[in-house]
């Protein structure tokens, strides 16, 4: 996975004063950014089951006892049942010329019923041999295999606090040129502070991120995860004075 992100650290001149409810005295602002990595430890499949028959009642038949089957793999191979999303059903009807509008499709020819699931598998090392089965079944049709964390919330909390380091040391950084020093935090918010932003920048932004997508693919002997990437940034005032 490949990751370009660009920084801006904004200090703001001791002389700009506060308007609109900003400080009344001198600050500056500064984003802080962090960034976790780690491999994938659980994943995601994301799969339909569709049926297509002359009748609609046989299609809704073939996809509900294929259904049967594929919670019956999933809760054989220690899938917990609190990991299995199985709520959605739609029906829809085929035509002779798909490709044309609405009002000139010819006469219904027969049904496609189709059943979504999403199962979590928490042991990656399995998943592949899990596919297999699903499309053996017939009639299953993937739409992804997502790579996950299981502790996402706490890297999301870590990276969170590391974004908070970053902002500090790029405003201590900063400061240390002019002879200033930080005496208080006056906001912080994970947004940019518009007002400050708009007198600056005339409201462009400082600062762009891009970022590669994530993409999962298969070679014909296994599977290959990507990286999973929590990203967190945060806005910070700090209100300032001269360094003794």
């Amino acid at each position: 996975m490949k990751r370009l992100v660009l920084l801006a650290c904004l200090a703001l001149p001791v002389s700009l004063f506060a308007e609109g409810g900003l400080p009344n005295q001198p600050y500056i602002y500064v984003e802080g950014k962090s960034e976790i990595e780690r491999m994938a430890d659980m994943v995601t499949l994301r799969f339909e089951m569709v049926a297509r028959n002359p009748d609609q009642t046989k299609a809704n038949q073939e996809v509900q006892t294929k259904a049967g089957q594929i919670l019956s793999l999933l809760n054989d191979r220690k899938i917990a049942q609190g990991d299995v999303v199985a709520e959605d059903l739609k029906s829809e009807p085929q035509y002779e010329d798909e490709e044309s509008s609405s009002s000139r499709r010819g006469k219904i020819i027969g049904y496609i019923v189709t059943r979504s699931f999403e199962a979590k598998v928490r042991d990656v090392t399995t998943f592949p041999k899990l596919v297999d089965e699903l499309l053996a079944l017939g009639g299953v049709e993937f739409s992804a295999i997502d790579g996950g964390l299981s502790n996402e919330k706490q890297m999301e909390d870590d990276a969170f606090q590391k974004a908070l380091s970053d902002a500090r040391t790029r405003a201590e950084k900063t400061l240390a040129t002019a002879g200033m020093k930080i005496d208080s935090v006056f906001a912080v918010s994970p947004v940019p502070f518009p007002e400050i932003r708009q007198k600056i920048l005339g409201g462009h932004e400082a600062y762009g991120a891009a970022t590669a997508e994530r993409i999962v693919a298969p070679d014909p002997m296994r599977y290959r995860l990507a990286p999973v990437s929590v990203t967190q940034s945060v806005h910070l005032i700090y209100l300032i004075s001269p360094a003794k």
